[in-house]
C-alpha cells in the first residue's frame, strides 16, 4: 500500500511539472506600457472604451504595434475584442500606416499556473525599414502643407483649408497603392476615401483641431458601399467633414471644372444623412449645427424661390466674369420651385444677358443640379 502511494505520488508530481513546463513555454513577454495616457485621452475610439482593463489593452497593443513587435500579449481581452481594439487605434492614429488591421489574435485561458491572456500577431504591411522611409515621406509632405496655412487663421479657416487643399492636391483612384492610408494621399496623391479622411484627420490634428475618423456607408448613383470620412469640432460644436465628395465632377456633358464642392465641409446631420450612414457601436458627437455652412457664409443660401433675386444672382456673376452661379436652397420644395422658374425662363434670360454685355452672338451654358443636397449650379463660357 505504502508503495502504491509513493508510485501515485511520483505521477502527480510529474504531471505537475509536465503542465508547469508547459505553461512556462507560453508566459507572456508584456509590453512596457507608458503611465503617460495624454496621448489616448483626445482620442474618440479609446474614449470608447468601457473599462480599464480594455483601455490598459489598448495600450499595450499600442506599445506593440509602434515597436511594430510580431507578437503583441495582452491582458485579460479575449480575441475578437483584441482585433476591435486594433481598429480603433488605426481609426485614432492615421499615422499608423503600417498595419491595415489584419491580426491573428488567440487567447489562452486562465490556468493553474497563469492569468489568461491574448496574444495578437499583427501583419504589418512593411518592413521596419520601409515603414521609416515611408514615414519621412509622410511627415515631410505634411509638413509643406502645414507651412503653408496662414498663421492667423482661426478653426474653421484652418479646416476650409484643408479641406480645398486636399481636393485640389489628390486625384480619386480606385486602385492606388497603399489607398487604405495616408501615404497614398500626402505621398502618392491618388487614394480613396479612405486616404483622404486619414489624411485630412492627420493634418486637422496636427493643427491643433480635433478630427476623428468615421466609417459607415454611403450612398450615390452607383449604389451604396463602405466609406469613411471626418467629425471635426470648431468652435466648440461638431461637424461632419467629407473630403471625398468634395472632389468636382460635372454630370451634365461631362464637363471638368475645378469647382470644389462644399455641401460636405463642416455641414450637419441633416446634409449628410441623406446619404451617409454611419457605422453602429459608438456614442458619435451630434452634429446639428448649420453655421458653418459654406453656401450660408458666403450669400449662396435662398429661403425661398423668387424670380428676380436669381435672374440678379446670375446677372451679377456674368458682369464678374465668374466662372459659375451657384444656388442653395433651404428646403427641396424651395429648390424644385427654383428649378422649374431657371430651367422655364431665367437661364435664357440670363443667357441673353451675357451676349449683351460682351457682344456675343451665341452663348454656351451648362448646368448641375444637385438634388440631394438641393444645389443648383450654372457654368457659363465667355467665348
Amino acid at each position: 500500500m505504502k508503495r502504491l502511494y509513493r508510485w501515485f505520488l511520483i505521477f502527480v508530481t510529474l504531471f505537475l511539472l509536465s503542465n508547469l513546463s508547459g505553461c512556462m513555454d507560453v508566459t507572456p513577454q508584456f509590453v512596457q506600457v507608458t503611465e503617460d495616457v495624454s496621448i489616448f485621452e483626445n482620442k474618440f475610439y479609446y474614449g470608447q472604451l468601457t473599462s480599464e482593463a480594455e483601455q490598459y489593452a489598448y495600450r499595450e497593443i499600442y506599445t506593440g504595434i509602434m515597436e511594430q513587435q510580431e507578437e503583441i500579449y495582452i491582458h485579460e481581452i479575449d480575441a475578437d475584442r483584441a482585433n476591435n481594439i486594433l481598429h480603433h487605434i488605426i481609426y485614432d492614429f492615421p499615422l499608423v500606416f503600417w498595419t491595415d488591421g489584419r491580426a491573428t489574435s488567440t487567447t489562452i485561458e486562465e490556468t493553474l499556473f497563469s492569468d489568461g491572456f491574448t496574444v495578437v500577431e499583427v501583419d504589418y504591411l512593411y518592413t521596419l525599414d520601409e515603414r521609416k522611409q515611408k514615414e519621412a515621406e509622410i511627415k515631410s509632405a505634411a509638413e509643406s502643407i502645414l507651412n503653408t496655412v496662414p498663421a492667423e487663421y482661426g478653426e474653421y479657416d484652418k479646416i476650409k483649408y484643408i479641406y480645398e487643399y486636399l481636393v485640389n492636391q489628390i486625384d480619386y483612384v480606385e486602385d492606388a497603392p497603399d489607398n487604405q492610408n495616408i501615404y497614398s494621399a500626402l505621398v502618392g496623391n491618388r487614394t480613396v476615401c479612405a486616404g483622404y479622411a486619414k489624411a485630412t484627420q492627420y493634418l486637422l490634428n496636427e493643427l491643433g483641431i480635433y478630427c476623428t475618423f468615421v466609417t459607415g456607408t454611403a450612398t450615390n448613383e452607383e449604389g451604396t458601399q463602405p466609406h469613411g470620412w471626418n467629425i471635426v469640432r470648431c468652435n466648440d460644436k461638431y461637424y461632419y467633414v467629407d473630403t471625398t465628395w468634395a472632389d468636382p465632377y460635372f454630370m451634365e456633358g461631362q464637363v471638368e471644372t475645378d469647382e470644389v464642392i462644399y455641401d460636405y465641409l463642416c455641414c450637419s446631420e441633416a446634409v449628410l444623412e441623406k446619404t451617409h450612414v454611419l457605422d453602429e457601436g459608438y456614442e458619435f458627437p451630434a452634429c446639428t449645427s448649420d453655421d458653418l455652412d459654406y453656401y450660408r457664409l458666403n450669400n449662396l443660401f435662398y429661403e425661398r424661390a423668387d424670380k428676380w433675386t436669381l435672374l440678379n444672382a446670375m446677372k451679377a456673376s456674368i458682369r464678374a466674369k465668374a466662372e459659375n452661379t451657384t444656388f442653395k436652397f433651404a428646403s427641396t420644395e424651395t429648390y424644385e420651385q427654383a428649378k422649374q422658374m431657371l430651367l422655364d425662363e431665367l437661364l435664357n434670360s440670363a443667357a441673353e444677358y451675357l451676349c449683351e454685355r460682351y457682344g456675343l452672338q451665341e452663348v454656351e451654358y451648362f448646368y448641375q443640379d444637385y438634388t440631394t443636397t438641393n444645389r443648383f449650379v450654372v457654368y457659363w463660357q465667355y467665348k
